[in-house]
């Protein structure tokens, strides 16, 4: 693969612009269609993710190709840090709906472990994801010997960039938790096309598009039976790790006075009142003060 594409054709230049004396440059042009190589320099940030958010395949390869990044690395932790994050407001929207969270002061402690279990699914869904596209075109590269070698850090890219459409759930999620899921799942149907048109920019060689729609496939379908076994696995431990609180706490009170118990509670209460938010530690004082009168 050339060092620059035009975004039109996909074609290789050398260079995008020549810089002149005196801050002015020109835009170079593309040999094969004659059009700007990539228009895309002159732009500002905005529209260029404006237009890759309608799946140009012009800002894609702006983006991926022509545009010399850092390491994808940190786009990957915003969207780890993200994604853990809606997964936490479905979670807690669905606990708010079936009127679950004024009941029972231990489903915030289940809420607390989620988060943190959470960054463990969002971590495997998206290492799945890049494992199984990677295993895909080295299939692809294996097949077709007379394609060019297979760029892995470029797929990693393409795949980080174009899954970063999940962001977009976040505040979808806040404002609007009664269609949380759909929310979701919109956003979801925006991650597999944009992965799709962001492989098709990046993979080289014959049937390029069929390659770029058999690693979407089996990405998110590897994708969504891990995310699937890991909740089900996590939410069985943590249903039983809450049912044997529920017990020890049941045990303690009939064996510890009742009055020695809420005081130490209460002191717990008020030392974490720096860290827990102010609204639970009230409804868990205003409980401890009920059960001593």
């Amino acid at each position: 693969m050339a060092k620059y594409q035009c975004i039109e054709c996909g074609s290789g230049v050398d260079t995008l612009y020549r810089d002149y004396k005196g801050g002015s440059i020109k835009i170079s042009r593309c040999i094969s269609c004659g059009n700007v190589a990539d228009k895309y320099v002159e732009y500002d940030s905005v529209i260029i993710i404006l237009d890759a958010l309608l799946l140009q395949r012009q800002a894609y390869r702006h983006l991926l190709i022509n545009k010399r990044s850092d390491s994808p690395w940190h786009l990957a932790l915003l969207l780890w840090i993200c994604d853990a994050f809606s997964k936490l407001v479905l979670q807690r929207s669905e606990l708010s709906s079936k009127g679950l969270l004024g009941e029972d002061p231990i489903n915030y402690s289940y809420l607390g472990m989620e988060l943190y279990l959470n960054y463990i699914i969002a971590a495997s869904e998206l290492l799945t994801l890049l494992s199984a596209v990677l295993v895909v075109f080295f299939i692809k590269h294996m097949w077709h010997q007379r394609d060019t070698g297979m760029n892995s850090e470029l797929i990693t890219r393409a795949v980080i960039v174009a899954s970063l459409g999940r962001v977009l759930a976040i505040p979808a999620l806040l404002w609007g938790q009664s269609y949380g899921q759909l929310y979701v799942t919109l956003c979801e149907g925006f991650v597999c096309l944009s992965s799709l048109q962001a492989l098709r920019v990046v993979s080289e060689g014959s049937f390029r598009t069929i390659w770029a729609v058999v690693a979407v496939t089996l990405g998110f379908t590897a994708q969504l039976i891990v995310s699937s076994t890991l909740h089900a696995w996590l939410d069985q431990g943590l249903l039983r790790i809450s049912h044997i609180a529920r017990n020890v706490l049941g045990i303690t009170a009939k064996l510890v006075p009742s009055e020695r118990l809420f005081s130490k509670a209460w002191q717990l209460i008020s030392c974490r009142r720096t860290v827990l938010k102010v609204k639970y530690l009230d409804m868990i004082q205003s409980s401890l003060l009920k059960l001593m009168l």
